[in-house]
């Protein structure tokens, strides 16, 4: 069926194709892989697959159009015949794929590889070489188009590379684009993070006409539940644009003239928190500088099709997102020791053996130490050794404290905290090597009186940057260390570099690490900072998403509105808040907050020796079956539920699905009627499907997609309660 739906795209495209012409021919190369297909012939190239077509013309001049984008599945056209695909200022002047640059080559061929991500199954690509047609620019961009088979999105990624004595001058430009003839209505998805100040982590807003909008995602609707999208995989902030102009084209991209200033921790209040947009804009106070030799990677981003309105557009990108762009990282059932102990005594050798035991009878599988772990002469943040006085070793016998030679032979696993970007004072680190801080902001942030530091790398630095390698190796190969939580990120200007390329230059060392380490896991903490939430971040890793700052809501409540903000786009697996953090009570028992944290990265947040038996007994039940179907909840998930839960009030559900199946997570919190009429997405209309209780056993209903998707009466009896229902075919009487 695949074979043949790439076949039907490639007859549907050859139907607008222009005749070649000999000046603007290309040679011939191809490359397949399942049902994805690339693919150059002469003057023109394709990418396709049985869900997705897209063709570009190269004319005599050497310049590239989409001449058309098709959803396969439905058979629809929506590029208009000649398309630009990118727009790029560059030292004042405004180019295109259609102007300003010239195409040196493009070669279909298969995707490498990622080292990080050895489980992603192939792709196949293009890659679109252009030189500058400045007077002796000597500028060059590359851009990637990548497909996998059966994928309703392609992603393009762009370089730059400057082979000139001068310093080049980037303004506005976008990563991809598209010109179409149809009318259709807008929708923006915009996302902040910082929990720890804000809780409007996702704005969605419907722009009519013309708009160029703050956001990552873009879905353009025909007014029939289908289209086209845009996702952009940078983090939130005012230059990250989507936009529409009258012509109708349609784009996602950068404008870094917008953003002037990055504060950090140093503004953590309402409406723009840490971000100071250009007020002279446009006027660009602050554009990307490419020095001579120098290489500046723009971004990526993802067009995709889709049918099934928002959440079919969302849910058809995440699963994409989760099986071919984030690392395959390793779900572990974990505690950590943050909140429980923080840096006081509790966090020592003896206190948590007990933990450890504990740990070990609820089925939790990682302890994950929090700052303080480091410390002492030789140990400081910076130096990153254990410290000996809360951890000793045993006669020097080994490289590992007796503390953590006795969580391996509990059979856990460790994970460490860590702030990489900043240092302690007193580390003999920084003491050998001041020249590797961001000058001067990271030597005053140093004077700063904290038990981690707060001193400030240049993540630029090579020194800098191999001694932190050399440390990510060390503790993965002395300690068994099987995730690192990274905190304290701040983007900072450490001269000649901005704060931009700080940003761009520590998601290329946690990339190399994930390179070096395949099997480890890098969590990026976003409570707080302008830090790399979201797709930034989630194509990290996962993210410590919440230090439980409520801002006048209920635990329960944020979490619940934690999850609803990154699904559909994000897999929520990927957000890690704490678990029964204080929260057990008369009111919030573990049959109700446990399921909330099994749609995210499962982490308990608690004293262990708190939790009374019975609770105790329900947690443990839960986490083992838990780490039996944890692979079926780690991917796309959909709300089944429209109302933000942060009130505290509404209903809020969820729904993991794949391959035809899937879950049903409800909440019932304070409000509302116990019958609920939830919609289940994604079954066949014509199918009998078996609904159970997946805590009882019980089956709710045994009904047809077409029911199931009109509306399930779901009934939960008691406030703050909880239901999770498998939904799959059921098997023939």
């Amino acid at each position: 069926m695949e074979r043949f739906s790439v076949a039907v795209a490639l007859a549907a495209l050859s139907l607008c194709a222009l005749a070649a012409s000999p000046a603007g021919a290309a040679p011939s190369s191809s490359a397949r892989l399942g049902g994805a297909l690339a693919q150059v012939d002469g003057s023109s190239a394709t990418l396709a697959n049985g869900a997705i077509a897209r063709r570009w013309r190269i004319d005599s001049a050497r310049h590239v159009s989409t001449v058309s984008l098709r959803d396969v599945r439905r058979r629809t056209e929506l590029s208009a015949r000649r398309s630009p695909d990118f727009s790029l200022a560059l030292g004042g002047v405004s180019t295109s794929s259609q102007s300003g640059w010239s195409l040196r080559d493009v070669r279909a061929e298969r995707a490498p590889r990622d080292p990080a991500r050895p489980d992603t199954e192939g792709a196949v690509e293009l890659v679109f070489r252009y030189d500058a047609l400045l007077t002796g620019s000597g500028l060059e961009l590359m851009r990637t188009f990548t497909l996998h088979p059966g994928a309703p999105a392609m992603a393009v990624s762009s370089t730059l590379v400057n082979h000139t004595p001068a310093a080049a001058r980037v303004g506005k430009y976008s990563l991809d684009e598209l010109t179409s003839p149809q009318r259709v209505s807008a929708e923006v998805d915009a996302y902040n993070g910082g929990s720890d100040w804000r809780d409007d982590y996702r704005h969605v807003s419907h722009p009519a006409g013309q708009f160029d909008s703050e956001g990552e995602v873009a879905r353009f609707d025909d007014g029939h539940a289908a289209g086209w999208y845009f996702v952009s995989e940078r983090r939130g902030g005012a230059m990250h644009r989507v936009g529409r102009e009258s012509s109708g084209r349609t784009f996602a991209g950068v404008d870094s003239a917008r953003d002037l200033f990055d504060f950090g921790p140093l503004m953590s209040d309402p409406p723009d928190y840490n971000r100071l947009a250009n007020p002279v804009y446009p006027v660009p106070v602050r554009e990307r500088t490419l020095p001579p030799g120098g290489t500046l990677r723009l971004g990526r981003a993802y067009l995709g099709v889709y049918s099934g309105g928002r959440q079919g557009a969302a849910t058809g990108f995440a699963e994409l997102f989760a099986t071919q762009v984030m690392p395959h990282f390793d779900r572990s059932v974990a505690i950590n020791s943050f909140h429980p102990w923080n840096h006081g005594p509790g966090l020592s050798d003896h206190n948590l053996r007990q933990q450890v035991d504990r740990a070990r009878a609820l089925g939790i599988e990682s302890f994950m130490l929090d700052d303080q772990w480091q410390g002492g002469p030789g140990g400081e943040s910076g130096d990153w050794r254990f410290d000996q006085a809360r951890f000793p070793y045993e006669d020097d016998a080994g490289p590992q404290p007796e503390w953590v030679e006795y969580l391996h032979h509990r059979h856990m696993k460790l994970g460490l905290w860590m702030s990489p970007l900043e240092f302690n004072s007193q580390s003999r680190t920084y003491a050998a090597h001041p020249d590797w801080a961001c000058a001067p902001a990271g030597d005053v942030s140093a004077q700063v009186p904290d038990d981690a530091g707060l001193g400030a790398w240049d993540v630029t630095n090579p020194g800098f940057r191999a001694h932190l390698t050399g440390v990510i190796d060390r503790l993965v190969s002395e300690q068994g260390v099987k995730e690192f939580k990274f905190d304290f990120m701040t983007w900072l200007d450490c001269p000649p570099h901005d704060y931009l390329d700080y940003e761009d230059a520590f998601v290329s060392l946690v990339r190399s690490f994930e390179a070096r380490h395949p099997r480890v896991t890098f969590e990026i903490d976003e409570t707080n900072d302008q830090r790399s939430w979201a797709f930034e971040s989630a194509a990290l890793g996962p993210s410590w998403f919440d230090n439980g700052h409520l801002h006048g809501s209920t635990f329960p409540a944020k979490q619940l509105h934690d999850i609803w903000s990154a699904a559909p786009w994000l897999p929520p697996s990927s957000i890690g808040s704490g678990l029964l953090d204080g929260t057990l009570s008369a009111r919030y028992h573990a049959r109700y907050l446990v399921p909330m944290a099994l749609l995210g990265h499962v982490t308990f947040w608690t004293d262990l020796r708190k939790i009374p038996k019975a609770e105790a007994r329900e947690t443990a039940w839960w986490v083992r079956w838990y780490e039996r179907h944890r692979s079926a909840l780690a991917g796309a998930v959909a709300e089944s539920t429209s109302t933000d839960p942060i009130d505290g009030r509404s209903w809020a559900a969820f729904q993991p699905w794949r391959g035809g199946k899937g879950y049903l997570f409800a909440f019932r919190q304070a409000g509302g009627p116990a019958v609920q009429s939830i919609r289940v997405r994604g079954t066949a209309p014509g199918r009998t499907y078996a609904v159970r209780d997946v805590r009882t056993g019980r089956t709710v209903a045994r009904a047809s997609g077409r029911s199931l998707a009109a509306g399930l009466q779901l009934r939960i009896a008691r406030p703050f309660s909880a239901r999770v229902l498998s939904v799959e075919p059921a098997r023939r009487r």
